[in-house]
């Protein structure tokens, strides 16, 4: 289904939660091309896709189960520019989790993360906006089995403990040369990288596994991060923490 379709479905549809209560998607009204004109300024490049704007003529988002709120015109609301310079807020849980659609610097829609904050992973949710808005579809009709509660309560921990797209600088150093300028700044070996270029849902990094003096940075141009490693000190290492 397209955006449109999707979203018609979802206006014209009676949903029924986990405690069995019936309800719908309370929905705002769509932005004028005034408005839309207005809210490019805020955009990189000062650009909106059109795949967007076709949403945002039709809705501004809504209210509803499961993310309290979705929305598509919350450009830099994230705030965590070290994890996604540009970025468009689509929705949040009211615990300080969000989900956010990712913008190059042209203002090009990318993949939508997962943002948790408790444990603190930045996870691939979907591979763009449309997938996004199925998934979301799914969580409406299935909210006890589906892609995002799964992610939610889930896969978040999986990444945590597992932090398996974090390479060590020097090896990934040696197997992508072509980052050699980007990773010159980072001095030392006390560095992690997280590659999320090639990321499939579920694939993500514990962005803040590393202690509260860490220190990320993103290439400007790629799903790649860099991440200050913190060394244990003594204590630490005898306790295991």
């Amino acid at each position: 289904m397209t955006n449109l379709e999707i979203i018609k479905k979802l206006k014209e549809s009676t949903f029924t939660d986990e405690d069995g209560e019936d309800y719908q998607l309370e929905f705002q009204d769509g932005l004028t091309d005034s408005e839309i004109e207005d809210l490019k300024e805020q955009f990189p490049n000062n650009k909106i896709d059109n795949e967007l704007i076709e949403i945002l003529k039709e809705t501004k988002g809504w209210d509803g189960y499961g993310p309290e709120r979705i929305y598509f015109d919350s450009i830099g609301e994230f705030g965590f520019w070290e994890l996604s310079a540009n970025s468009l807020t689509l929705g949040h849980d009211g615990f300080g989790n969000h989900w956010i659609l990712d913008l190059d610097k042209n203002g090009n829609l990318g993949k939508v993360f997962f943002a948790c904050h408790d444990p603190a992973v930045f996870v691939v949710h979907s591979q763009n906006l449309n997938e996004y808005l199925h998934h979301l579809l799914e969580l409406y009709n299935s909210p006890d089995k589906c892609h995002l509660n799964e992610i939610h309560d889930e896969t978040v921990m999986t990444v945590w403990d597992q932090n398996k797209v974090c390479i060590p600088k020097p090896k990934f150093e040696n197997e992508n040369p072509e980052f050699k300028e980007f990773l010159a700044k980072f001095e030392g070996e006390e560095w992690t990288i997280a590659d999320l270029r090639n990321g499939q849902n579920k694939d993500g990094f514990a962005w803040g596994k590393f202690g509260p003096n860490q220190f990320t940075e993103r290439h400007p141009t790629e799903l790649v991060w860099s991440i200050k490693n913190k060394k244990k000190g003594l204590l630490s290492r005898l306790f295991g923490k």
